[in-house]
């Protein structure tokens, strides 16, 4: 390069011996475009280069819909599960349950079925490698959380929605309260809109407002005729003369306030005590116990119980946990805790609703995941359940069990969860409404519990310490589902399960399950 340059040079200044025709000089113009052009191909030039990066976005195909029913569609989830799920195209909601019992039975493919059940057994090959006390991480704890998380955004937040729902309750009662009185006197509301309403009257005579208000309602036509004579006192004031004519009258006539109002103190005690009598009162407690090699940390279920209501929260093994962060199942029994009030006594929906709060708020702020039960039991015995995995709720009366919530399991040792993660939300769960008596037992527990104790065992274990009080009964069943976990002889309902299923640990069928237990007792009276 640096040879044709000098040439080039030369050209222009051509010394005196050399001659300077005009084909020498074209020829080396020549030679200067060759290298002007050999420069450009090869990048000789040290100019400022452009360069046009294309980028390519593949868009993932559609999957193939293996069956159709309405608005909704059956799919495989090729990439992470090897599960069927089901997608409602018009509202964007997914299931893993056939939304209608109706629905088309879905068959796979040869390749489909080599996909789903190599996706399935990758997910438990991982769950029994992370279950191996030798890879737990003994790093792992559960930091207590601080009665300051109250007061942070997402606290805040919680809370207030919290005080929103309490007041909204507070206002149904009030104004069922309100209805209630106004609609107890015969002729209550035949001239409402002719009396004062309560808030003026309460404003102007306190005291005495309430003993008018008694002796109004009390009579058969106290509401009939004192409320007109309240509206003509209003306008026109009555001669002297007439109203003690009046007084004198009604003192010597047969007042018919006095029967009435004798006979509605007597009903009013009377159904007082009715109502005591049919008030359902409870004896609730609550045991855990962790896995034994979780103890240091205090294992992964957690509980609680407070006033009427109550839940189970099983934290599973086999998610993906970050240290120094609160579990998510300790975290939903917190808040569950949280926003309940003692008095609360809460229906299958509002169960759903407040452990979506609960979920939402442990999304963001703990690890790992969860199953749940919760459940309220109001005061004339009618029990609510809401159930999101493996955990149990059943009721015991006598020597039999009346009434069992449902498992729901993705496949085997795959319970729906919730979690950030998750797709299984509260309003997936299974509901049970279920009327109790006095003498009924509750018995609330993790699959600690069930997994290792049959229905049988457990009438047996209850019968001999049901004079006993809640707290001895679910310390009781505990200890034994933890003697039963650690004997690997036990007939136990897991082994059974698992056998089923091909798991190579229980091939004969026999032997129990080590696991954290927790369990609630309920006791009707």
């Amino acid at each position: 390069q640096k040879y044709y340059v000098k040439l080039v040079i030369h050209c222009l200044l051509p010394s005196k011996k050399e001659a300077t025709t005009m084909t020498k000089v074209m020829t080396l113009f020549l030679f200067a475009a060759v290298l002007l052009q050999s420069c450009y191909h090869t990048q000789a030039f040290l100019l400022p280069q452009t360069t046009t990066t294309t980028t390519t976005t593949r868009i993932q195909s559609t999957p193939e819909p293996l069956g159709e029913e309405g608005c909704w569609t059956a799919y495989l989830d090729d990439v992470n599960t090897g599960l069927v799920y089901y997608f409602n195209t018009e509202t964007g909601e997914s299931a893993w349950t056939p939304p209608t019992d109706t629905f088309p039975s879905i068959s796979l493919s040869k390749d489909q079925q080599v996909i789903a059940t190599n996706l399935q057994k990758n997910y438990r090959d991982k769950k029994n490698a992370k279950q191996q006390p030798q890879k737990e991480k003994s790093t792992t704890t559960e930091p207590k959380k601080d009665d300051s998380d109250s007061s942070s955004v997402m606290g805040a937040f919680f809370g207030k929605k919290k005080e929103e729902v309490v007041e909204e309750a507070k206002e149904e009662k009030v104004a069922a309260t309100a209805t209630k009185e106004d609609d107890s006197s015969l002729f209550g509301n035949l001239f409402a809109s002719s009396s004062p309403t309560k808030e003026e009257k309460t404003v102007e005579e306190p005291k005495k407002q309430v003993v008018d208000q008694q002796e109004d309602d009390s009579s058969l036509f106290g509401n009939l005729f004192a409320r007109k004579e309240q509206s003509a006192s209003a306008v026109v004031a009555e001669p002297k003369e007439e109203v003690e004519r009046k007084s004198k009258k009604e003192d010597t006539g047969f007042k018919m306030a006095d029967i009435f109002k004798s006979k509605k103190e007597t009903t009013s005690a009377t159904e007082g005590a009715a109502a005591a009598a049919t008030t359902m009162q409870v004896d609730m407690s609550a045991y855990v116990l962790p896995h034994p090699a979780k103890v240091r940390w205090g294992g992964e279920d957690a509980v609680f119980c407070k006033g009427r209501t109550f839940g189970v929260f099983d934290g599973v093994s086999g998610a993906e946990k970050l240290d120094g962060i609160p579990l998510y199942s300790v975290t939903l029994a917190q808040e569950m805790k949280q926003m309940i009030d003692a008095s609360d006594v809460l229906t299958s929906k509002e169960l759903t609703q407040q452990l979506t709060i609960a979920a939402e708020y442990a999304d963001r702020s703990a690890t790992g995941a969860s199953t749940a039960v919760v459940a309220s039991l109001s005061e004339k015995g009618e029990l609510q359940i809401l159930n999101v995995g493996d955990s149990t709720c059943m009721v015991l009366r006598g020597d039999k069990v009346v009434s069992k919530t449902k498992e729901i399991v993705h496949y085997f040792d795959c319970p729906y969860q919730l979690s950030e993660d998750s797709p299984d939300r509260p309003k997936d769960g299974t509901k049970l409404k279920f009327q109790c008596q006095s003498g009924d037992i509750i018995i609330m527990g993790s699959d600690g519990v069930f997994d290792n104790l049959d229905d049988e065992f457990l009438l047996s274990e209850v019968s001999k310490f049901s004079t006993q009080r809640a707290a001895v009964l679910a310390r009781k069943v505990v200890e034994a589902s933890r003697r039963v976990s650690l004997n690997d002889q036990a007939d136990t309902p897991y082994a059974k399960l698992a056998k089923r299923n091909g798991d190579p640990d229980y091939e004969d069928g026999v032997g129990g399950k080590v696991d954290d237990v927790s369990c609630i007792i309920v006791k009707c009276t």
